[in-house]
């Protein structure tokens, strides 16, 4: 008999953890799908799109820059004469 008892108390006990574990992370999943949530991710998604752009033009104009002393400079060309 105390076996049993043993093994309801356990198997009880595992599926009250269970059940509280999987309501918990249902809740969360439905958080992360509602209006709000989604707006937020989509915001923060295009604030990074937005700087990496950034980082990348600020990264091209510096090197265009480069290019355009060195070819002057081999060229013997005036960087102040614009035409």
């Amino acid at each position: 008999m105390a076996k049993r008892l043993r093994w309801f108390i356990t198997g009880t006990g595992v599926g009250v953890a269970v059940s509280i574990w999987v309501r918990k992370r249902i809740r969360q999943k439905v958080e992360e799908v509602t209006p709000l949530a989604l707006t937020k991710a989509t915001a923060d998604s295009v604030i990074r799109l937005k700087d990496r752009l950034s980082a990348a033009i600020g990264d091209a104009r510096t090197k265009v820059e480069e290019t355009e002393a060195t070819l002057r400079a081999e060229m013997g060309l005036d960087p102040r004469r614009q035409s």
